[in-house]
């Protein structure tokens, strides 16, 4: 049944592509992780605020949940809301177009009025399949990203904290008891 519903046209395309993502997201991974671990090494100091031509980033302490959750409602909306303004508004330019060519909400409109064949035979099952990688990937980029960013929040913070109000001889003694 899947053979006779799917353009297998499309496998020929998806095949390389998915590949080099895989490939890709790996190179990139180690490349990120040896600047990461440069970073630390050289306690960087992080750009907690940034103006660029598309957008306005700032770090600030966000709920993953609630990001996950306004992608859930609608893919992107979680991105916007953890201010990714360019990923975000690719997210949700590929709903509409997912949600256009599945004809997916025409769908759920009929379905409520209770006409449950015409809501099936309106689907378009080749672009109803995007959808489950579509809001997998919303959610997880958004909680994820959310996560990263508010550890890198926690992390600026503490290091502003220890270099405008601590004193340069403070130390902790790590296994002594003071009375």
């Amino acid at each position: 049944m899947a053979k006779e519903v799917l353009d297998t046209r499309w496998l020929l395309i998806y095949i390389p592509v998915y590949i080099f993502a895989i490939w890709d997201s790996y190179r990139t991974t180690v490349d990120l992780n040896n600047i990461y671990i440069l970073t630390e090494r050289e306690n960087h100091k992080i750009n907690s605020f940034s103006i660029g031509a598309l957008e306005i980033n700032y770090l600030d302490k966000r709920n993953p949940f609630l990001a996950a959750l306004w992608s859930l409602f609608m893919p992107g909306l979680g991105q916007l809301y953890i201010h990714r303004i360019v990923s975000g508004f690719v997210v949700i330019i590929w709903s509409i177009v997912f949600f256009y060519y599945s004809h997916m909400l025409e769908g759920v409109s009929l379905l409520f009025l209770g006409e449950i064949e015409r809501a099936t035979s309106v689907l378009n099952p080749e672009w109803l399949l995007m959808f489950p990688s579509l809001y997998g990937f919303a959610i997880v980029d958004a909680y994820m990203n959310t996560v990263e960013n508010n550890k890198l929040y926690e992390k600026e913070q503490r290091r502003f904290l220890k270099e405008q109000y601590q004193g340069r001889t403070f130390r902790i003694l790590k296994g002594k008891k003071l009375i």
